[in-house]
């Protein structure tokens, strides 16, 4: 991430958001780039080629040992249209976004608060009271020790991208403070409840802080924004990939499952590259790309003059080359991918479940007995996060859960680990079987706590794999009890 130039494009945005909203006027000074690198947790290569940008465009004079100044004037009028056009063109997103903040991320931020050290509550109790830190900077700040204690760097990730989207914009408009209630003493309030150990207790403000947002937002939009929004309005995204990368690893994660249903069963020949491409409407050298990356989880090989050959299910670990770094490194992915899941698929399902009409609810029902029916329990996780994901009430939520999903793609490398098919079978079809229950009696509490064992399970089991190949950063990550929740 941090050489990307989506990187950069983020925030080189924030800056000129900031100085068009008002934030940096003429004549102000920018604070200096290794400042801003620390407080947007950027490389300085990224925050110097942002400020470049400005240079270019108009905005800044950057003179060696001077700073960046702020060359762009605008008045009131000019300012308050910015705003008008910036917010208008994001209401529904940012609106989305601040409603998918609680089932997301409220269990992961009690988590982490839960489990943070004497060390992280004393920085966060002295950033409070450094008056000089500008409120959007030290809230990403906060956001960061927050979540630290759960070992997640992709978690990190999603959180700069939220903020960026949503915090950043917000919160540079320094009278939007308002939209907030001004006597509770939030973090305070979150410092004392972790210092007594009052767990319960910290959950409901980590609640009720959460819950502000989109309730702020909403105050808003309502009272300041004045412009319409226009027919294409500007989504939140992210990505756990590099963009250039995304197409290939959903192409190969849609042949694993292919492969895992029996569809092209061990020791057939795949289509060849020309045929999958035409399938899929994509370039021959993206379908290369993905066989590629089904060759490195042992799934298939490919030899010249014959095709790409699939290999048996059981043997896909004896296939895989653990010792590739780019393998180590997504399997580490994977791993904090489900960590993700693992403490938020809960919430996620009963939003989900409780936004479905009775149809839907069926429909799902059938979907699961289905499942019942292919008896590839290794699947099994996929396939039911993947239905709630499509079925989620908020594009927000739907957006990280399929970019979480497709790192389930390097799971398939552990295949030969998890034993016989009827092994596996008898360790998910008890899960399976409690969720088509609950469900079947419409029992959404119940679903969701049983999908949140199945997921911890796939957690604990994943990171333990890690263990026994020496995969480093495994060891960092979290893994909560279910009594957590």
């Amino acid at each position: 991430m941090e050489n990307s130039m989506e990187l950069r494009k983020a925030v080189y945005s924030a800056l000129l958001t900031q100085i068009q909203f008002g934030a940096y006027r003429c004549g102000e000074k920018l604070p200096i780039i290794e400042e801003t690198s620390e407080r947007l947790c950027v490389s300085i290569d990224t925050a110097r080629a942002a400020y470049l940008k400005l240079k270019e465009k108009g905005y800044i004079s950057l003179v060696k040992n001077a700073g960046a100044t702020v060359k762009a004037a605008y008045d009131d009028k000019e300012t308050e249209r910015f705003i008008q056009t910036f917010f208008s063109t994001r209401k529904d997103a940012m609106m989305d976004l601040g409603n998918s903040l609680g089932p997301l991320l409220g269990n992961a931020q009690w988590l982490g608060l839960k489990y943070a050290s004497p060390q992280t509550l004393e920085a966060m109790e002295r950033l409070f009271r450094e008056e000089k830190t500008a409120a959007p900077f030290a809230m990403l700040s906060h956001l960061n020790q927050k979540y630290c204690a759960l070992g997640n760097s992709l978690l990190m990730h999603l959180v700069w991208q939220m903020f960026m989207f949503l915090y950043d914009p917000f919160f540079c408009i320094e009278d939007n403070q308002r939209y907030f209630d001004p006597s509770a003493d939030y973090l305070q309030t979150l410092l004392a409840l972790c210092r007594k150990k009052d767990w319960s207790g910290l959950r409901s403000a980590v609640d009720r802080s959460i819950k502000q947002i989109p309730s702020a937002l909403a105050w808003f939009y309502e009272s300041r924004i004045t412009f319409p929004p226009p027919e294409a309005e500007t989504p939140f995204i992210w990505s756990s990939y590099k963009k250039s990368q995304q197409l290939c690893y959903t192409i190969a994660m849609d042949i694993l499952l292919s492969i895992s249903r029996g569809i092209y069963p061990a020791g057939s020949l795949l289509p060849s590259q020309e045929e999958l491409a035409r399938q899929r409407g994509v370039s021959v050298s993206t379908v290369r790309r993905a066989l590629d990356l089904l060759s490195s989880v042992g799934a298939v090989k490919s030899a010249k003059y014959v095709g790409t050959r699939v290999l048996p299910l059981d043997k896909a670990t004896d296939n895989s080359d653990f010792s590739k770094p780019v393998l180590r490194r997504r399997l580490l992915d994977m791993a904090e991918s489900l960590q993700l899941l693992a403490i938020s698929c809960k919430e996620v399902s009963l939003t989900t479940l409780s936004a479905l009409d009775a149809g839907s609810v069926q429909r799902l029902y059938g979907q699961l007995k289905e499942n019942r029916d292919w008896r590839r329990g290794e699947t099994l996780s996929y396939y039911i996060l993947d239905l709630i994901a499509k079925c989620a009430p908020h594009r927000a939520i739907r957006t990280v859960y399929s970019e979480l999903l497709r790192q389930f793609f390097w799971g398939y490398a552990f295949r030969g680990m998890k034993g016989s098919q009827e092994t596996i079978n008898q360790v998910y079809d008890p899960y399976l079987d409690d969720l088509i229950q609950a469900l079947e009696n419409m029992d959404f509490p119940q679903f969701s706590a049983h999908l949140e064992r199945l997921a911890l399970y796939e957690l604990r089991t994943t990171v333990e794999f890690l263990w026994q190949l020496n995969i480093p950063g495994a060891e960092k990550l979290l893994i909560p009890d279910v009594s957590e929740s």
